[in-house]
């Protein structure tokens, strides 16, 4: 070849590299940002969530115990006052979590989420509650609420809003109801993907027959969507393949005739 064509050739040569690269790398760029970006899921529980609200109290225990939840704009009150007659008595706030926007659905997925934040702020209590009640396939008994398994988190509190975020693996069944349902001892299980409910509950040291107030602003548990993460390394393992065989195509090795090889006519 004239040396000026070979000169030309090599400079689009570099050109086509140059683009190719820099078609990669904005490529790799909007990769990242949408990994990082969508990668983390979230669900909302309070404020503005679309599980219905409930009271809770322990009369269906032979109970007396009272509350009241008030639910404004961005805070949940939660007035209760517990009192002698119930052994392991919860009163509080739960969401019905088979009821989207007043739609019911299945059981709620809550192995899918990693940790759960709740903010929140107490007036006597030292402590609170945080339960999710799951549909153990052995113990539960359609009609019987009290056979649901109650996995169990306590959470320090004092009177100024405080954020406490846990693992969703903490959680734990609590002792009562292993003693109820006539278990020797925890067999480890929690359900968590067959939850019907969360609750936010007084803790243990609750004091009988006073008056006293759980105010929560948040509760939400996040977690990484695996589903869209294996699909996201799907993608750049396709996007590292195809600009290799590119550079292997137009630059590198395959396509080009061997070097003492023969073209047949």
């Amino acid at each position: 070849l004239p040396w000026g064509f070979a000169t030309r050739r090599g400079t689009m040569n570099l050109r086509s590299k140059v683009v190719l690269l820099a078609v990669f790398l904005v490529a790799r760029g909007v990769w990242a940002w949408a990994f990082g970006a969508f990668r983390q899921m979230g669900c909302t529980f309070c404020p503005y969530g679309a599980y219905p609200l409930y009271p809770l109290d322990d009369s269906a225990f032979g109970g007396t115990s009272t509350c009241d939840v008030v639910a404004g704009d961005s805070l949940l009150g939660v007035n209760i006052n517990v009192r002698s007659g119930v052994a392991y008595p919860a009163v509080g706030v739960g969401f019905n979590l088979n009821s989207v926007n007043s739609r019911p659905v299945g059981h709620f997925d809550f192995s899918r989420f990693d940790s759960m934040e709740v903010v929140f702020a107490t007036k006597y209590m030292r402590s609170v509650t945080v339960r999710i009640l799951t549909d153990d396939p052995v113990y539960t008994k359609e009609g019987f609420r009290e056979t649901l398994r109650p996995v169990v988190m306590s959470v320090p509190a004092s009177r100024s809003f405080t954020s406490e975020r846990f693992a969703i693996n903490k959680f734990r069944t609590a002792v009562w109801w292993i003693s109820a349902m006539g278990m020797e001892e925890d067999d480890g299980r929690t359900y968590l993907h067959r939850a019907l409910s969360l609750e936010v509950v007084n803790g243990d040291g609750v004091m009988r027959g006073i008056p006293d107030e759980i105010e929560v602003k948040s509760v939400r548990a996040w977690g990484i969507d695996r589903n869209f993460e294996r699909a996201m390394f799907i993608v750049l393992a396709l996007m590292v393949a195809v600009f290799v065989v590119l550079e292997l195509k137009f630059f590198g090795v395959i396509g080009r005739p061997a070097k003492n090889g023969r073209k047949d006519v």
